[in-house]
């Protein structure tokens, strides 16, 4: 069984320093300086991409801006061309219908903040509806139930009235 090597951080690092300098040498002359296999240097070098490439990836998308960022972007391009909108966007790595969505959402929101106390009214009017339509709906299926029950008793009396006829002939009060 082969026995895995461990290294330590501060050797990891000063090989990766090394290998990312400008006129770096080549990984195979790195592997044979620090006695560590070319394989191992190039998994260090892979690692460190990604985790570049995900802290990158995660700071750039537009759903992860702070607010005051939207805010901001949304008054930069107001009152722009086209053609000016569209550097700003490619300046600031986001996308124009980012932009539009962003001042939508800044639109509703201030247009519920002002209409907050008229719905508040509002709301309590339809509570009232809705409460009484439920009261009226209840009052009415229980309605119902009762002449279902009802219907049912005299659909099953004329059957048995018809089985009676059937089997003992027609009775003489009729």
């Amino acid at each position: 069984m082969r026995q895995v090597t461990k290294y330590t951080e501060a050797i990891k690092a000063s090989v990766l320093t090394k290998a990312l300098a400008p006129n770096a040498p080549g990984v195979i002359e790195l592997a044979k300086e620090f006695n560590i296999p070319k394989a191992t240097i190039y998994t260090w070098l892979i690692n460190m991409k990604n985790k570049n490439n995900k802290k990158e990836q995660v700071q750039q998308r537009p759903k992860d801006r702070s607010p005051a960022f939207k805010l901001q972007a949304v008054m930069d391009t107001l009152g722009k061309s086209a053609e000016e909108q569209s550097a700003y966007c490619r300046a600031q790595g986001i996308y124009y219908g980012h932009i539009e969505s962003w001042r939508q959402q800044i639109l509703e929101s201030l247009g519920a903040a002002a209409v907050s106390t008229v719905d508040k009214a509002k709301e309590k009017e339809n509570k009232a509806e809705n409460q009484r339509i439920q009261d009226e709906m209840k009052a009415l299926k229980s309605d119902l139930k009762r002449k279902d029950k009802a219907l049912a008793e005299v659909t099953a009396l004329l059957v048995l009235k018809k089985k009676a006829n059937i089997l003992w002939g027609e009775s003489e009060d009729d």
